[in-house]
């Protein structure tokens, strides 16, 4: 599971068009007191400062830390993110503009989810009706 991150700067850093991708991708799963992977990175680089997964919604949960998922309530996953941010594992100004902006942003997600479930099921009607079937 560790390898993943690794594997990504691997795979997208040479491409050139995608350092940008490659570095917030490969470096999502560090964090600010440098306990992260794969690279330990330390501080306030951008990539380190947000929770793991951010941009799908959730955290994940990693050797028992919280996870913010579908199923926690916003009490639930504010008090998981503020726990993280005590034990500087990110960074405290950004919890306390995502609880600022919580709604907006929850309302943001699942209206880009519901897109994407839209666009995904067009793609499989495509395919279905390429195909023949």
């Amino acid at each position: 599971m560790r390898t993943h991150a690794y594997y990504t700067y691997q795979i997208l850093n040479p491409i050139e068009v995608l350092n940008l991708v490659s570095s917030w991708s490969s470096l999502h799963q560090e964090r600010l007191d440098g306990s992260g992977y794969p690279f330990h990175v330390r501080g306030g680089r951008p990539s380190a400062r947000g929770p793991a997964h951010g941009g799908g919604g959730r955290l994940h949960r990693d050797h028992g830390e919280p996870a913010v998922s579908q199923g926690m309530t916003r009490e639930e996953a504010l008090g998981a993110l503020h726990e993280m941010s005590a034990k500087k594992e990110l960074d405290a100004p950004l919890v306390s503009l995502l609880e600022t902006n919580f709604d907006a942003i929850a309302h943001a997600r699942e209206e880009a989810q519901t897109q994407a479930v839209r666009e995904y099921e067009a793609f499989r009607e495509a395919l279905k009706g390429g195909s023949g079937t």
